[in-house]
């Protein structure tokens, strides 16, 4: 009898192996795993690209003589792979955090509210700041580990030659530090807020792309006031420049005249060499000042910014929180 309820019963269902999302967690993904799953594989395939890219770099220097031959001899040859690596840092540095704003941001909430799919959620004993909370950790979560993942690969692509010039190692250098994280944050922070406020998921886009460009436009135009500059001066005429270090990013260049006055370096740009030689002359123009930041400043410039920039994200997933806590219908 009891042999034969037991082979009547039915058999238990296998569990299946590793971590299972379930409850909210469970719908945010589902509601979002097109653009979750889009950002994963694109990961992978930039990732793999720079890994590529790297081999076909270092191939290219050691058949140059490098590390052995100096950057200069073989610099002519590297200055058209120079500038793909400034295409990339441009594009992880500008795009995606503006794309991650715009299409992952700016609907997490809007399309919600403008179809009423939230009310529906929040009509299953979910709470507000639950479902809030959820809806913004997750995407945050995985563009922070997304863009770490591709900032860290760009990095180690950039390695070998990170200090061969100074444009690259500054310019490409940002790309390969937490700052590509820290603004993908704070757009698709900034675009969930602006969503959640305009309830219009097509609006929500244009002014979340309205956003994010004027925040890579600022970055881009103050990032190295954060330094702390280097003065040099030389006087021993205009056609003795100061040395400065072979990584240092020049700020800015004035002439400097016998009492020590700075002035603009394009005040002598008369049409011929005389009229330039008598301005100078006039202007009693001795040498040249020069700021520049050393390459030691880069680290600490980068993760000031990033600091602000986390600061700013902190903030305005607060208000995310406590707006959808209170007005969110």
């Amino acid at each position: 009898m009891s042999s034969t309820a037991t082979a009547s019963a039915p058999a238990p269902t296998t569990a299946r192996g590793g971590p299972r999302l379930r409850g909210l967690a469970w719908l945010v993904w589902r509601q979002h795993r097109a653009a979750f799953r889009t950002g994963i594989v694109l990961t992978v395939l930039c990732a793999a690209w720079f890994a590529y890219r790297r081999w076909a770099m270092l191939d290219f220097l050691r058949g140059a003589g490098w590390p052995e031959v100096p950057y200069a001899d073989y610099m002519d040859g590297f200055v058209p792979y120079m500038s793909r690596l400034m295409e990339s840092a441009t594009t992880l540095g500008v795009f995606v955090p503006a794309l991650v704003g715009v299409f992952v941001g700016a609907p997490l909430f809007a399309h919600d509210l403008e179809h009423g799919t939230g009310k529906l959620v929040l009509s299953q004993t979910v709470g507000r700041g639950r479902w809030v909370a959820t809806k913004l950790g997750m995407p945050l979560l995985l563009a922070a580990v997304c863009t770490a993942l591709l900032s860290a690969v760009y990095g180690w692509w950039l390695a070998p030659v990170a200090e061969a010039d100074s444009t690259l190692y500054w310019e490409t250098g940002a790309a390969a530090g937490p700052v590509p994280v820290a603004l993908t944050l704070f757009t698709l922070t900034a675009g969930a807020a602006i969503g959640m406020v305009l309830r219009r998921t097509l609006l929500s886009m244009v002014v979340s792309f309205g956003f994010a460009t004027a925040v890579q436009y600022a970055w881009s135009s103050f990032w190295t006031d954060l330094g702390d500059p280097v003065s040099v001066t030389s006087r021993a005429g205009v056609d003795a420049f100061p040395d400065i270090p072979a990584a240092a990013n020049q700020l800015e260049q004035w002439y400097l005249t016998g009492s020590g006055e700075r002035i603009g370096w394009g005040s002598c740009a008369e049409a011929t060499e005389k009229a330039t030689d008598a301005c100078l002359a006039e202007k009693d123009v001795v040498g040249w000042a020069v700021d520049y930041l050393p390459a030691s400043e880069l680290t600490p410039v980068l993760w000031t910014g990033s600091a602000i920039l986390f600061a700013l994200t902190a903030a305005v997933a607060a208000f995310v929180v406590l707006w959808g806590r209170k007005r969110l219908f």
